[in-house]
């Protein structure tokens, strides 16, 4: 008979575990308070029930190796690696700059149309359309929905 206590259905039986406590300590709260861990709870428990059973039903299969198979790609230059990283590392330096001086309903369009045009090289309808749905969502589903209030940038509360 196969044992059921593997790791991996331990790790899940505890995710389960943590994910059912946060829902049902979550029942009585406000809706503002318990929608965060709700939102993620019902998915999170549902995904280690899952796991859960897979682990139940599959036999898990002898591994050859070592736990983790991880090599560097080596087919990358180096000094290319280390530019395609430090242009990641300067976007998000960038946006953590214009969620503080502009506040986030509008950093995150302003970021979006900035990375599709400069560095996705993408086309104005492209561009200008990914940044209306985002501005859309942060405007509609955060602010007017769920009336998640963002604080202002630095910029606009010199003028307040």
């Amino acid at each position: 008979m196969k044992s059921v206590f593997n790791l991996r259905f331990l790790l899940a039986l505890a995710v389960a575990i943590i994910a059912g406590y946060a829902l049902y300590a979550s029942l009585y709260w406000p809706f503002r308070t318990a929608l965060f861990p709700r939102v993620i709870g019902v998915p999170l428990l549902a995904l280690s029930l899952v796991e859960m059973l897979l682990c139940l039903v599959s036999a898990e299969k002898a591994r050859e190796g070592h736990a983790v198979d991880f090599e560097m790609t080596m087919d990358v230059d180096p000094l290319v690696a280390r530019k395609r990283t430090l242009a990641i590392f300067s976007w998000t330096l960038g946006f953590m700059a214009l969620i503080l001086l502009f506040g986030f309903t509008l950093a995150v369009p302003l970021f979006v149309f900035l990375y599709l045009k400069l560095a996705g090289k993408e086309g104005w309808v492209l561009s200008l359309s990914m940044t209306a749905l985002s501005w859309l969502t942060m405007e509609g589903l955060f602010n007017r929905l769920l009336h998640l209030p963002f604080p202002e940038g630095w910029l606009f509360s010199l003028w307040t």
